[in-house]
C-alpha cells in the first residue's frame, strides 16, 4: 500500500464514480482500477459496489475511507509543520454570508493583507448552512456564520454583533406593521440555508403570519434592489442597509431585541491544520473584542 493508492481511493469515494476520477487525477482509467484493486488485494475485500451509474462503498470501504482521510491529513499536516516558515505565508481561504463580507470583512481583510501580504486571501461567499459544511469538510480554514457555533466538530468565536431590519419600499412605511401587509407580500431573501432567511421565517410565524409568496435571490444586491423597487419585503443586517440607502428609499423596522440582535462567529474545525496565516488571522478577530 502507498499513499497514491489511498488518495486515489479517497477521490474515487468522493466522486462515486471511476472516470470521473480518472479525469480528476488525470489518470487513465485502467490506472485507477488497479489501485483499486491492490487496495483490494491487500485488505483481502470488496470496497466498492460497481453499478450502472458508478461506484459506491462497502461497509468495508467506509471504514478504510475514515482511516485513510485521517493518514492523508496526517501527511498534510507533516508537511505544513515543516515547510511553513513562521512568517505567514501561503493561502488562507475563508468563507462569510454575503451581508458580512459586503460590510464587515473589507476593512479587516485590508488590515489582515496590509500586515502580511505574503498571504493569499481568498474569499467564499454562501449560506450559513453551507458554510458550516464547507468548514467540517475541511473545504474551507474558517467561516463568519450567523448565530454560535453548534457543532460537535468545530470550534469558534464570536467577532460581531448586529441589528437585524426588515426593509420595505418607503412609499409602503405605514404597512410594515400590518399582518395582512405581511402575509400579502413577497418575502425576498437569500437561498434556504441563510441565517437571516430563518430568523424572518420563524419570526413571522411567530407573529401567526405564513408568507404567500416567497422569492429567492442569489445576491445582496438584488434583494436590496427587488425591495428598493417595491416588490416585497426582506430582512437584512442594519449595517447593509444604511450603506444602501442613501436616497431614503427603503424604511426599516427593528424586530423586538431578542430576535433582533444576532452575533456573527468565526468557526473553525477543531482538528484542521492550524497555519501561521491562520493563527494570525485568528489574533487579529481575539484582538477586536
Amino acid at each position: 500500500m502507498n499513499l497514491e493508492d489511498l488518495y486515489t481511493f479517497s477521490v474515487v469515494a468522493k466522486e462515486q464514480n471511476i472516470s470521473k476520477a480518472a479525469e480528476k487525477l488525470n489518470f487513465v482509467q485502467s490506472n485507477i482500477t488497479v489501485k483499486i484493486q491492490r487496495l483490494e488485494k491487500e485488505y483481502r475485500t470488496q470496497l466498492f459496489y460497481r453499478h450502472r451509474h458508478g461506484v459506491s462503498l462497502t461497509s468495508t470501504g467506509k471504514t478504510l475511507l475514515g482511516y485513510a482521510e485521517k493518514i492523508l491529513q496526517l501527511m498534510d499536516e507533516s508537511k505544513k509543520e515543516i515547510t511553513y516558515p513562521k512568517f505567514p505565508t501561503g493561502t488562507l481561504t475563508i468563507g462569510a454570508m454575503e451581508t458580512t463580507a459586503a460590510v464587515r470583512l473589507p476593512p479587516l481583510l485590508s488590515a489582515y493583507h496590509k500586515k502580511y501580504p505574503a498571504v493569499e486571501l481568498v474569499l467564499q461567499t454562501d449560506s450559513t448552512d453551507q458554510l458550516i459544511k464547507k468548514v467540517v469538510n475541511r473545504e474551507i480554514e474558517g467561516a463568519f456564520i450567523g448565530g454560535e457555533v453548534n457543532h460537535p466538530a468545530l470550534d469558534g468565536i464570536d467577532v460581531f454583533e448586529e441589528e437585524l431590519v426588515i426593509i420595505c419600499n418607503s412609499n409602503h412605511a405605514s404597512n410594515i406593521e400590518d399582518t395582512d401587509y405581511l402575509r400579502r407580500q413577497n418575502i425576498i431573501v437569500f437561498k434556504s440555508g441563510c441565517f437571516y432567511r430563518k430568523v424572518l421565517e420563524d419570526w413571522l410565524r411567530s407573529q401567526g403570519i405564513i408568507p404567500e409568496k416567497m422569492m429567492e435571490l442569489n445576491t445582496l444586491e438584488g434583494i436590496v434592489g427587488c425591495v428598493r423597487a417595491g416588490l416585497g419585503i426582506s430582512l437584512l443586517t442594519k449595517s447593509v442597509v444604511d450603506g444602501r440607502n442613501q436616497n431614503k428609499e427603503l424604511v426599516q423596522y427593528s424586530l423586538p431585541h431578542k430576535e433582533g440582535r444576532v452575533t456573527t462567529s468565526y468557526v473553525y474545525h477543531k482538528d484542521s491544520v492550524k497555519t501561521p496565516a491562520f493563527h494570525e488571522f485568528v489574533n487579529m478577530l481575539t484582538s477586536k473584542q
